[in-house]
Formats: C-alpha cells, structure tokens, sequence
C-alpha cells in the first residue's frame, strides 16, 4: 500500500529536485519564478556543514560500457550510458534505422547539451534526500559519482561527516528478453548505518523524442498514458484505461510568458498528479512519450501469469512527475523537456533495504509488436495506438475503421508480399464496398444536371420579366420546378459521397501512421534495379526520384524538410486534371463573368495547389491519391457510359420516370406543408360523401 508524505516534504523534495536539476538544466530556466515555500523549508540545513558526503569514484578512460548489440536485431534495445547520474547517452534500436541505406541506427533517447554546456540526461539519478537533507548523487565527468560494476550496473556511497558508510545505492539496468523492447530499470537503497533514515529517491525519466527531419503532417509527438479508475469504477476489472485525449507534446510545455529575457516555457510544471494535464490519472499505470512511428514509456514490472489484482498494474515508488525544459526561450519544436520522477519517502531500518523496479519500453509503436510482449499487453498499452490526424479531423477518423483498414491492408501484404500493392488492392475495394453509393448519388447529380440544363432558358426568362419583383420571381421559379417535375432533393445528390468522407479520411491517417510502412520499397523493390535508383525506395518518405544536393535542400512550411524532386505530386496534378475535365457535371445554369472566373479558380487551385501541398508527402500517401482518383474518374466514365447507352440521361425519359413515380419525398413533404398551412388558415377541408371511406359497410 502506498504511503503518502506529509505535504512539507513534498514542497521541499519538489524545490530539491529542481535545485538538483540545476547541473542538468540551463541557468536561465533557474532564474525564473519558482514555487514559493518557506526558507527554512527550501534551504534545510544549508548554515551546517553537510551531514552526508558523497564518496568520489574513479572511472575507466574508455567510459562505462555498453547494454546489448547493435548487430544482434534479435535484442530490440542497445543502451549507451553516461557518468552524470548513471544515466543513459543514448537508446539506439538494433532492428531499425535513420534511412533506406540502414546505415544509422534509429536512436530514441540522447542525452541533450544546449549551446551553453548544460545538458539533459535520460533516466538519470538526480538526488537523494536524507532525513530532510538534500544530497546531490548526479556528479561529472571531472568528478564521477558512479562506479560501474558489470555493464549496466552502478553503485554509490554516502558517508556522515565522520566517514561513516550510510547509504550503498545501487542502479541496475537490465534488457528485456530477446525479441522484446526496453529493458528494466531497478534501483536498491542499502542503509550500512546502525540507525534508521527516511530517503527519498528522485531522477529523470524519458526526454523529448527526437524532433522529425520532414514536418510534414506537423509535430506528431505526443503525451499518451494509462490509468486505472477510482475503485468503485474500477471494482474487479483489471482493465488499464488508456487516454483518449491525444495530447501533443505542446500541453506539457504550456504558454510562454515574459519572462527576464523575453517570453518563456515554465522551467518545470507538475504533471502528475495533475487533473488538468491528465483527467483521470489519479492512479497512473504507465506514461511516456510517443511519435508518428516510436515510443518511449516507463511502466510496472510483474509477472503476468500471477498478478492477482488490478492494483498491481500501478506505477509505484512514485509520488509525483514533473517536466523541466532544458531552454525554456527556445521555439516549440526546438525545446527539451525532461520528465522528472520525484520518489516516495521511504524508512528503511539499520541493515534493510528498499528496491524499486520500472520497465521502459522502448520501440514501434505498432499492436501486433506490442501485443506480442506479455507485460505490454496487460497494461493494454496497443489501445494507445490510434491512426489519427487530430485538429478538426479527428472526429471524423473512427478508430475502428482504422483498425479494419490497417487489419485488411496487412492481410493484402501478407498474399502478394508488397505494400504498395496492398495499398492498390485496398483503394480497390473500399471503392467496391462504396460503389453503390458512388452511382446512386452520380446518378442523381448527373440527372439534375439535365434537367437544370432543360430548364435554363425558362429560367432565364423568368428572371427578365421579374427582374424588379423577387418575390415573384421567387414564386415563378418554384412554380416552374414544380411544373417541370424537378426534385429540389436533386440537388443533395453529392451529399452520400460527403458522408463517404470519413471512409477517405480514416484511409488516409491509416497509411500515414502505419509503421509497416517505413523503409518499405514499392512494387518489390523494382525501381532500385535500375543501378539502386531511390524511386518509392520508403514509403513512408517522399518518392525521391531525382535526389538534390544538400547545397539545394530547403524547407517549407507546407513541405517540410525538401530533399529531392518528387515525381509523384505531378503525377497527381495530371491525374487531377483529368478528374476535373472528365468528372465535373454540367454547368447547371447560366453563370455570370464572375462567377465562370470563380469556377475556374477553383479548378486550378485543385489541380495546382493540392499536389503543391502533397510535394513532400510519403509516396505511400501519394500512390494511395493517385489510384482513388484513377480508380474515380474509370468508375464515373462507366456510370455515365451505362447511363447513356440505356437513355438515362434524356430529359423526356427523365421526366417520364419522375412521372410515374409521382411526387417525391421532397414533394410530398411540401404537400404536407401547404396542407397544414391551408388548415391552419382555413380550417379542415369538407369531408367528400364520395370518398371510399364514407362508402364502407356499417
């Protein structure tokens, strides 16, 4: 059961760990306001020559050592560290890389130094408070704190002032069994004095994932974790609840403010317990950060097969979590921000010791991998992975027709064993499933087309003759369409591909975050036969057919990082083009100079500017655009080809269908309404003796 500190301490440990972050963090994020608190509860002990001591360590010229093997993919994570804490230099994955050319290994945490030296360290041992005295255990490279054991383990000591052995701290880091993410992280607090002392253990957790080289799509780093339900909600389930809220990374960093050299980050903000930050946490099972493809999240350790309460799935050691910006003055996307893990106290007895576990997983952020590790998928962290946009968008993009589509896509893959064809085959048949619709709702705009056409002249006379009266043009006009037989209903005829829009939209934000899509080549690898030529070499990257010189690389907004010359964006454009030409109805009536200017303008802005903002757009996105709207104009070619060749589109068929169909919902409902006006205005109309109802037998 967790014990809580009383809330003196926890003021005092939080102005600790800031104070301690200090050798890790910029001077400039320390200057700024921090919480006020009284002084002899923020400086405890600072008149008095320390109680406790650090003992010095020596370390090996050549560093510590490495966890794990860059050339061995069947062990997922290859650790780095460092002296500043026993932290990590960096994570790197074995079984993934920067580029096609598999030449760097994709690296998920490194350890950051802004342009003044000042650094940030990944899950690094920070501080450690003694019976309310503060001990800094982070040291340097000058002096090191740490020795190192075996390859991943550290221990430290801390003596009184009279070098007697107090504390033995040990941290162990240890990879997860082969073909599994991350590794486990345990930390042992020895008491070697012959009384007992209260300890508080804090460090850092994860840092920022990487900043992406391309932009394009936005910042898809974010804030995901999960949680269990107050106990009267949670009752017997051992469900951890994950977020739903898709939080970018930008909530934890917050607004900036003035500050004493301009507008600022907050140097550190609590995070959990934090309702507003993370509704619902209070009991937080796991948290980290995540990007388009990878994530990095710290976690309990149990055994799954013996784990007998939900309780047990509950982040523990931990009292608070709070974020620090390595340059609060920097941009959004070029700021660090470090989560801090502030311990619970604990009393460890003469001889006695305290340990505390947590996992890290670190790898694709993709169901099936995660799935397929145990302790992963009990704390039902695949939940966590949503194809979705976010913005405006996100309404529309419905999770579980993400999931059909990412499922279906890989069931493609697995018959023709090429993800460019799986992507063909899947435009395919969601164009199939959506047929129906596609030619009701054709069918009905190219038919109100016509007959908007026919209707022309009449209309135009109409409004000549009452040119100075609107009402009664108003009142000519619906008379005319009734006489002519036309459905103002017609006009919703494009309202079922509208509603198809979701369908597009969760295709689109399923390729875009599928990380099955990286570094895949199309159509077999068939384009790098040609002497390794790089077209549609990835997928997930823009085609790069014709590579530039890093002296001609530039970014935009729009594009992002713009590396080469992409051939299917004006691929796109022709393809557009042709679906303008061939798919545009009619004009329904006579339009003015302006508007014809207007109409044109838009035709080119869609044959022009979408391409332009899909440059820099994954060639997975791109051949997905260019097969719909292929796949679109043959269909509508075949729908008006079945219309023609059966006369659908004859006005005088057109009307005679209309005729003997009668009056449609439309008019029905309009016949409803002047009914009711007519009784409300004049009362029931007389009842007809001749009527069949007055004729039955009584």
């Amino acid at each position: 059961m967790r014990t809580h500190a009383p809330m003196t301490h926890i003021i005092r440990s939080s102005i600790l760990l800031l104070l301690a972050l200090s050798v890790l963090l910029t001077p400039n994020a320390l200057a700024q306001d921090e919480p006020a608190v009284e002084e002899s509860a923020a400086q405890p002990a600072t008149n008095d020559a320390p109680g406790f001591v650090v003992r010095q360590a020596s370390v090996d010229d050549d560093g510590f050592a490495t966890l794990g093997d860059l050339d061995n993919p069947d062990l997922k994570t290859y650790l780095e560290f460092t002296t500043y804490g026993a932290g990590i230099e960096a994570i790197r994955l074995p079984d993934e890389f920067e580029t096609v050319k598999f030449e760097k290994h994709i690296t998920l945490q490194e350890t950051q130094v802004n342009a003044n030296g000042v650094r940030a360290v990944p899950f690094a041992a920070i501080s450690i408070v003694i019976d309310a005295e503060p001990v800094e255990i982070v040291g340097s490279e000058a002096s090191p704190l740490w020795t190192e054991l075996s390859p991943g383990v550290f221990e430290l000591f801390i003596d009184d002032a009279e070098g007697t052995p107090v504390l033995r701290l040990e941290r162990r880091f240890e990879l997860k069994p082969e073909n599994r993410h991350g590794f486990i992280l345990t930390e042992v607090i020895e008491n070697l004095d012959n009384q007992p002392h209260r300890v508080v253990l804090n460090t850092t957790a994860m840092i920022d994932m990487p900043k992406a080289e391309s932009t394009y799509g936005g910042d898809r780093r974010r804030v995901r974790y999960g949680y269990l339900r107050a106990q009267e909600q949670q009752g017997t389930s051992k469900q951890v609840s994950v977020d739903d809220k898709l939080y970018s990374r930008n909530k934890l960093l917050g607004k900036r403010e003035e500050a004493a050299y301009g507008k600022a980050y907050q140097p550190a903000l609590q995070v959990w317990p934090n309702e507003e930050l993370l509704p619902n946490s209070q009991r937080l099972s796991w948290i980290g950060f995540t990007d388009r493809y990878f994530a990095v999240l710290i976690h309990p350790v149990f055994e799954t097969d013996s784990i007998q309460s939900a309780d047990e799935k509950l982040l523990t050691g931990i009292a608070r979590i709070d974020r620090y910006v390595l340059d609060p003055y920097a941009q959004s996307l070029d700021t660090v921000q470090v989560l801090g893990l502030q311990g619970e106290q604990v009393e460890i007895e003469p001889g006695a010791s305290y340990t505390r576990s947590m996992g890290i997983y670190a790898g694709m952020r993709n169901k099936p991998i995660m799935n397929s590790e145990p302790v992963i998928a009990a704390l039902n962290m695949p939940e966590m992975v949503v194809s979705n946009l976010g913005g405006i968008c996100a309404p529309c993009t419905f999770q579980w027709l993400s999931h059909i589509l990412i499922d279906v896509l890989r069931t493609f893959h697995m018959i023709v064993g090429d993800w460019a064809i799986a992507i063909v085959l899947l435009v395919f048949l969601v164009r199939a499933c959506l047929h129906p619709v596609t030619r009701w709702s054709q069918i009905r705009v190219q038919k109100f087309s016509v007959q908007m056409q026919s209707m022309g002249p009449k209309q135009k006379a109409i409004k000549e003759k009452y040119k100075d009266d609107s009402k009664r043009q108003q009142q000519e006009m619906a008379k005319l369409w009734k006489e002519e037989g036309i459905n103002p209903a017609g006009m919703l005829g494009c309202l079922p591909m509208f509603l198809q829009s979701p369908v597009w939209i969760a295709l689109y934000a399923t390729l875009f975050f599928a990380t099955e899509l990286r570094h895949e080549p199309a159509f077999y690898g068939i384009f790098q036969q040609f002497g390794g030529w790089g077209f549609m070499s990835d997928l997930a990257a823009p085609d790069g057919a014709i590579p530039l010189p890093a002296s001609m690389h530039f970014s935009f907004p729009l594009w992002g990082s713009v590396s080469s010359i992409n051939v299917l964006p004006l691929l796109l454009g022709v393809v557009f083009f042709l679906h303008q030409k061939y798919l545009t109805p009619p004009t329904q009536a006579s339009l003015t100079p302006e508007q014809e200017s207007q109409q044109k303008l838009m035709k080119v802005m869609m044959v022009v500017m979408f391409p332009l903002m899909m440059y820099a757009a994954p060639s997975g996105l791109a051949l997905y655009f260019i097969t719909n709207s292929t796949v679109g104009i043959i269909e509508n070619k075949w729908i008006r080809a079945h219309m023609k060749k059966h006369g659908m589109l004859e006005i005088e068929n057109i009307r005679a269908e209309r005729k003997n169909k009668g009056p449609g919902f439309m008019a029905r409902m309009m016949e409803a309404a002047d009914a009711q006006k007519q009784i409300k205005e004049k009362g029931p109309a007389p009842i007809n003796p001749a009527s069949k109802h007055n004729r039955r037998p009584k």
